[in-house]
């Protein structure tokens, strides 16, 4: 009997989880080998269970989430029920071997004779049914980045201090302004040299670990992504393939990374964007009021160009995205039958219908990409009023005796450096 496969069938019995150990074994067994601990885990989670394997005292098993599946030193797998304890140190333990009729009490010590140290704690979260006919949108990516939070939790915690040194950067141009050419600070200057030297290699060193744990965090999210649409398309129903061309599936598969590098790429640089612009909007209140509300004044034109531009080229993008995946489905299907088309003698067709479908894509796809451009260069438009604005407030304030010359070049810089 394959032990840790008949123990979860039990535990997945136990939360009201139909479980097929045929199925199970099928899917996830070596052939010629029983579940070991990876097989478990790995039908735990297909199964929608929260599965997790640790290794640990006895002690630590009170009041721990039971049942659960223990190894013993066998090899073998058994069921653990309940830990009764007094005073705080467990006495009797409550098992069940599913090679046997009826579950048994054991003594601490027989416990602990029989126990490898290993056990799977095996709790449910959402049932098979409601996983399958959940949404499948941009929220069905959201559990596996939540699983690795930590690791952007490091990299959002790096991007911090890299936009802190874009901040810094102008700070010490204008100390050398202000001190050194003035005053001739010669000593001042060597500090100053020295602290940006620093800066700039910690900046580097902290860009590429930045970039080394940012790349190993995207990578194993694709393969979870990977595996769990490709298990989520095994699992529609038949009637979805013989609606849908193959190509159109492969394409749609194809794009998986496109929404992980949005997700990982532009979503989180979106979030770290906004957050330091509301600093260097404080820092640019701090040197000047009136420039900062020159600058401030540029953010309705932002959003009024996203708010006209985004529906239309949102638009165009799927239309450059459905004759995509149309011609990956022609081109897909067409080498697959290509017997049949050689066979009919319709290679003629097939090219004008190819090179008609081609045309679509490259029409959608200059109009996507054109709309794109306008969009930029209205943006720069809009960078380049607020350049003049400062500039041009900026001197008069200067004139006026009202500001200095460091501070209207310090939101300018701010935002070179930016």
């Amino acid at each position: 009997m394959d032990t840790g496969l008949q123990c979860l069938v039990a535990l997945a019995g136990f939360h009201q989880l139909p479980a097929d150990a045929s199925q199970l074994s099928h899917q996830f067994a070596i052939p010629g080998q029983p579940f070991s601990n990876t097989e478990i885990l790995r039908a735990a989670k297909a199964l929608t269970f929260k599965a997790k394997l640790f290794s640990f005292k006895l002690d630590k098993l009170i009041g721990s989430s039971l049942p659960a599946i223990v190894k013993t030193v066998d090899g073998d797998y058994i069921i653990l029920a309940r830990v009764a304890e007094e005073e705080g140190k467990p006495v009797k333990v409550l098992v069940q071997d599913l090679r046997e009729q009826t579950p048994k009490t054991l003594t601490a010590e027989e416990f602990a004779s029989l126990w490898s140290g290993e056990i799977i704690y095996v709790t449910r979260r959402l049932g098979l049914r409601e996983s399958l006919q959940q949404k499948f949108d941009i929220s069905w990516f959201i559990p596996s980045l939540i699983k690795y939070r930590k690791l952007f939790g490091e990299v959002i915690i790096a991007s911090f201090f890299l936009q802190l040194f874009a901040l810094i950067t102008p700070l010490l141009f204008q100390v050398v302004m202000d001190k050194v050419l003035v005053h001739r600070g010669f000593s001042t200057l060597d500090v100053i040299a020295f602290g940006f030297l620093a800066i700039a290699i910690f900046e580097a060193l902290l860009g590429g670990i930045r970039s080394y744990v940012m790349s190993h965090t995207t990578s194993r999210v694709d393969v979870e992504l990977g595996s769990r649409l490709f298990n989520h398309l095994m699992a529609l129903p038949m009637a979805y393939f013989e609606s849908r061309q193959v190509g159109q599936n492969v394409a749609r598969v194809h794009e998986l990374d496109t929404i992980r590098n949005f997700i990982t790429g532009s979503a989180l640089t979106l979030i770290l964007d906004l957050g330091f612009t509301i600093v260097f909007l404080l820092v640019m209140w701090y040197y000047s009021t009136t420039l900062f509300f020159v600058v401030a004044a540029t953010i309705p034109c932002y959003i009024l160009l996203s708010v006209f531009i985004t529906p239309i080229l949102r638009h165009r993008l799927n239309d450059k995205f459905k004759y995509g995946a149309a011609n990956t489905a022609f081109l897909t299907e067409s080498v697959t039958g290509v017997q049949t088309v050689k066979a009919m003698a319709v290679e003629p067709q097939m090219q004008r219908k190819w090179e008609d479908q081609l045309a679509h894509y490259v029409n959608a796809s200059f109009r996507s990409q054109n709309l794109g451009n306008v969009a930029n260069q209205i943006a720069g438009l809009i960078n380049k009023l607020m350049t003049l604005g400062i500039i041009w407030w900026g001197a008069h304030l200067v004139i006026a005796g009202e500001l200095t010359v460091e501070a209207v070049e310090k939101p300018q810089k701010s935002i070179v450096f930016r």
